[in-house]
């Protein structure tokens, strides 16, 4: 919509480049304002016209006596004043109806789109502010390192000690089942592992998880939907050491 400005522009431009994934929200956005703006569009049932012309052709009198012609003739111009009047109501009747209930349609899509545009905004608003934090000087990026049981884990730890966030970045997950969540943890020497972060597989690829001051490794284990106080050790798929980092 041209709104922003061109240093907002040239840092959305450059996210849209370094993450292509990102132009299916842009797409989406765009196919939302499109049906916004034709959901306007509404037009008459077809044949109104020719019942209204039938309507009056059926009022008109056919046939009349030459001896009461004159009495019929001035009946039948009012009978016509009176059909044309009666049907300028009803068409009047049906139009503000149409016309109601268009504005009623309308204005349920408008609520709609608009809805969906705030949401898809939203959406897009905290995917760049993720992206901010991955380009602050102080965030390193380590690998985790994954487990015999599950060697096709890819992930990435986006770990920053001086803003104290975490985020991580997802390649490749096991497939869960629908009783079924990751779960962080955080390991210290000498102590239980502490329940962090619940989730499920983020769908563009980046989730911030939580960080707590003093871990030497983070794990990632499968636990039940919502997560355990304890972790499931043959499900552990994956670890990443932040010590002395």
């Amino acid at each position: 919509m041209d709104q922003l400005t061109p240093a907002e522009k040239a840092e959305v431009e450059g996210y849209l480049t370094s993450y292509p994934e990102l132009m299916t929200d842009l797409h989406e956005i765009g196919r939302s304002l499109e049906l916004y703006a034709t959901s306007a569009a509404k037009t008459a049932p077809s044949g109104l016209k020719e019942k209204i012309l039938n309507d009056i052709r059926d009022s008109t009198p056919k046939n009349s006596s030459p001896s009461d012609s004159g009495i019929q003739s001035g009946f039948g111009a009012w009978r016509a004043i009176a059909a044309l009047l009666g049907l300028g109501a009803v068409l009047f009747g049906f139009m503000f109806w149409q016309k109601n209930t268009a504005l009623n349609s309308l204005q349920s899509e408008h609520f709609a789109l608009r809805d969906s545009c705030d949401q898809t905004t939203q959406q897009l608003t905290a995917q760049l502010e993720i992206l901010r934090q991955l380009t602050f000087p102080d965030n390193r990026i380590i690998p985790f390192q994954a487990t015999p049981g599950f060697a096709s884990t890819d992930l990435y730890l986006h770990y920053n000690a001086v803003t104290k966030r975490n985020f991580i970045q997802v390649r490749n997950l096991p497939s869960l089942a629908a009783n079924q969540s990751f779960q962080l943890w955080s390991l210290k020497p000498d102590q239980a592992p502490e329940p962090l972060t619940v989730f499920e597989i983020p769908s563009n690829g980046l989730i911030e998880v939580a960080f707590v001051a003093g871990t030497d490794t983070y794990a990632i284990t499968i636990e039940p939907r919502g997560g355990r106080e304890t972790p499931t050790l043959e499900n552990l798929i994956g670890t990443v050491s932040v010590a002395g980092i």
